[in-house]
């Protein structure tokens, strides 16, 4: 009876990494119909949804949130260190992250 209950685990959990990744996915489609339409607060809503989405997803396969958060500190610093046009706004992204790090 115990490998009945872990396969009826083992699936909806499969199932519901399946359906996070199609939200993902459907989120970011979202994202670039606000950058097209210029509605900022779809946009707002639609960047949440990617985050939010992309931190349950990393949870649901053992990632921690946190961890996802030191890979996105390590790899704007990385970028930091080039020369980048953008230099200014990722150090935004990097110090809000550091915070909740």
């Amino acid at each position: 009876m115990a490998g009945i209950e872990t396969e009826a685990n083992l699936t909806q959990r499969l199932q519901a990494i399946e359906h996070d990744r199609i939200e993902l996915l459907q989120q970011a489609v979202e994202v670039l119909r606000g950058i097209q339409s210029g509605n900022q607060a779809m946009l707002t809503e639609a960047l949440a949804g990617v985050v939010g989405f992309a931190y349950l997803l990393g949870v649901q396969l053992g990632i921690p949130a946190h961890r996802i958060d030191h890979e996105v500190i390590t790899a704007f610093r990385e970028v930091l260190g080039e020369e980048n046009p953008r230099a200014r706004d990722i150090d935004e992204v990097v110090r809000h992250l550091k915070t909740r790090v």
